[in-house]
């Protein structure tokens, strides 16, 4: 049976949800945005995370969890694209998808920065080098709308899912 094997599974999966490297959401997992001290011990744990993830999938273990198909994309290294974002951001996926459809000319006056929240305070960060100072137009929003979907899908969390994904291979 493979029933100690799986128990093993879940109770580190539950482990990592209490260690707050997996985050509940809704009615799936995904990484979770943290800023520690230790980030190297923080970084073995999630690359120990993978192996039990791995481990899961090679013993064929049904696992009671349901991660985002950007973190499953993560898992396989494909890049995520606007129709990720769904699963993360439903109102952020529909505001960029609004973006795409449209015309935008004269409508949004936006630069190739984004605001973000860093230990409380909210900075600019610029989505590319001199973003501050380029500013989105029909002719260069297809490349904002890729480079937000990347910042959103990765903001906060690019190292803990490579630590991950290095343990899942």
């Amino acid at each position: 049976s493979h029933e100690p094997g799986r128990q093993f599974i879940l109770e580190k999966l539950r482990w990592l949800e209490l260690e707050g490297i997996l985050e509940r959401k809704q009615n799936h997992l995904e990484t979770a945005p943290r800023y520690v001290n230790h980030l190297l011990l923080f970084l073995h744990r999630f690359r120990f995370s993978g192996r039990i993830l791995g481990l899961a999938l090679i013993h064929q273990y049904l696992l009671d969890a349901f991660f985002t198909r950007p973190f499953y994309k993560a898992l396989l290294r494909i890049l995520c694209d606007l129709s990720d974002l769904e699963y993360l951001d439903e109102e952020f996926h529909q505001s960029l998808q609004w973006m795409k459809d449209n015309d935008i000319h004269d409508i949004l006056d936006l630069t190739f920065t984004v605001n973000e929240e860093v230990f409380g305070q909210i900075t600019e960060r610029e989505l590319k080098p001199g973003g501050a100072n380029i500013p989105v137009t029909e002719k260069n929003k297809k490349e904002y709308i890729e480079r937000m979907v990347k910042w959103r899908i990765e903001r906060g969390v690019v190292q803990q899912t490579e630590s991950l994904v290095r343990g899942f291979y």
